[in-house]
Formats: C-alpha cells, sequence, structure tokens
C-alpha cells in the first residue's frame, strides 16, 4: 500500500490520478473529509486527519510500504515532515519519496529552500529507502492567469525578468509514480525541469502562438503580490516566505534544463506550448 499526503494540492493530485490510471493501491491522507470523497471514485482508501497530529499519521501508515510525502509548505512544515518521517520509520514504511525543489540547496537562507534541505537531511539519515523529486518552476502557476489573458492578453507575475524552466506538474506525478514501482530509483535524487529555459516574454509567445493572439508579459511589483496574497488570507509567514521565493526566481536570469524526465519517462517533457494547447479553454475569450 503506498500513503499519499497533500492529495487535494495540484501535484498530490495528480500523483493519486496517476496511481489510479495504473490501477496501483493507494490511500490519502486528507484533512477534510468531504474533500477527500473524490479520491474514493479514484479507488483510493481515505485516512482522514491532520499530518500535524502523530496519532493520525501513525493509523494512517499501518500497512504502508512507500508513502509519498507532500506538503503545503508553512511554517511548521519542517517539523511535521520530520514527525512524519519518524512515524513512517517506525509503521516499517520501506521507502520514502519526498517532493521538493530544485531550489534548495545546501547553505540557502530563504525559509523554504532552507526547510526541503533539512527535511532532506533528515529523511536520508532515518534509513529508510528515500527519493527526492526535485522540480523547479511549475507550468502550472501559468493557470491563474487565465483570468488576465481573457481580460488583458497580460500574463502578471511577480517574477521581474526571471529565466525558468516551466515544468509540468502532470510529468512530475508520472516520474514519482515510476520512482514508486521501480527499485532502479531508490536512494536517488531527482532535478526535474521543463524541456526549455526561457524568459517570462518568451513563454508570452508561446501563448500568443497557439492563442492566435498577443500575449505579453508584465512584471508585477513584489509589493503588489504581497498585498494580494495577503488579501487572499495567506499567514504572514507563508506571504513572506512565498515572496523570498520569488524574489530569488527574480534574480535568476541563467536557469538551466535536466534531462531527467526524458531518461525516466523515455519521452520529452511537456512543453509550454502543449501545456497552453490542453488548457485551451481555460484561456479563449
Amino acid at each position: 500500500m503506498i500513503l499519499v499526503t497533500g492529495a487535494t494540492g495540484k501535484t498530490g493530485n495528480a500523483v493519486a490520478k496517476e496511481l489510479a490510471a495504473h490501477k496501483i493501491p493507494f490511500r490519502v491522507l486528507v484533512r477534510n473529509a468531504e474533500k477527500g470523497a473524490s479520491f474514493k471514485e479514484l479507488g483510493a482508501e481515505i485516512a482522514v486527519g491532520d499530518m500535524a497530529d502523530k496519532a493520525t499519521v501513525s493509523e494512517a501508515l499501518k500497512g504502508v510500504t512507500k508513502a509519498v510525502l507532500i506538503m503545503a509548505n508553512g511554517e511548521d512544515q519542517l517539523t511535521i515532515e520530520k514527525q512524519f518521517t519518524d512515524c513512517a520509520v517506525a509503521a516499517g514504511v520501506k521507502h520514502l519519496v519526498k517532493l521538493s525543489s530544485m531550489e534548495s540547496e545546501p547553505g540557502t537562507t530563504k525559509p523554504i529552500p532552507a526547510m526541503h534541505v533539512a527535511s532532506e537531511d533528515h529523511i536520508r539519515a532515518s534509513g529508510m529507502n528515500w527519493s527526492m523529486i526535485r522540480p523547479t518552476f511549475f507550468t502550472q502557476n501559468f493557470l491563474p492567469a487565465a483570468r488576465t489573458i481573457k481580460a488583458n492578453n497580460e500574463i502578471v507575475l511577480a517574477l521581474g525578468n526571471a529565466v525558468v524552466a516551466p515544468t509540468d506538474i502532470r510529468d512530475v506525478a508520472e516520474v514519482i509514480r515510476i520512482v514508486l514501482t521501480n527499485d532502479a530509483h531508490l536512494n536517488k535524487s531527482y532535478d526535474l525541469t521543463g524541456p526549455e529555459a526561457m524568459s517570462l516574454a518568451q513563454a508570452a509567445q508561446n501563448f500568443s502562438k497557439v492563442l492566435g493572439r498577443e500575449i505579453r508579459y508584465v512584471a508585477q511589483p513584489v509589493e503588489d503580490f504581497r498585498k494580494v496574497l495577503t488579501q487572499v488570507g495567506l499567514p504572514a509567514w507563508r506571504v513572506n516566505a512565498v515572496c523570498d521565493e520569488f524574489k530569488l526566481l527574480s534574480n535568476r536570469t541563467n536557469a538551466h534544463t535536466t534531462d531527467t524526465i526524458q531518461q525516466i519517462l523515455g519521452r520529452a517533457p511537456t512543453s509550454v506550448e502543449q501545456f497552453v494547447k490542453d488548457h485551451i479553454k481555460l484561456y479563449q475569450t
């Protein structure tokens, strides 16, 4: 049995769908029973409870041999991930797959990458087999831009002159499914990127090509982005951490790509152009 955490988020949901599509038995740990109900249609077992609660986690891990650790970024994330790891060891889990990030490098002072680094270290020291999945900027970050693309033909993001390598969550989920089901990937760390490094202006050109009209990239000031995050109710710690992440990306003008998705999946990673085609109804006026 495989336990998937974070299944109500974008990446965890994609992993759940990928496992279901290949008829691989799995269980999800969700905080909200109503949100968890949709996973029954995928054939999943449902465990309900808070990731921060040790008893809940221990119960959810009963009978589990492999687990996927995916968490929304938060102030207590490292504490919770360490506790989850320790509970997994106690439950006899043989393989833990953690979703981390390519930006998480030793010595970083940024809060979210630093937590990922410390969590990775804790997992490696646990004695379990592990796999670290480390994607970069998700192509799905362009989904919220549907509103401004429809209204003004603009992609508005607080990323300055950043160069990114947009990486499709669906590819990441497929990698995780393969890593879970093939021991060749035990105790390995994988940096995942899309097929091409590009500026946000170049990404907008991909949208223009598919949509048949000019789409422009507008660099939103970080402080304006901060106000938006605050208005939607994110806690102060997460607002500051997310803004730090965007500032980090904004200063990167030399993003590199890896061939890891190609090597693992046996096909090229999903391009921005293909992503737009796949979601075209969202962007059409």
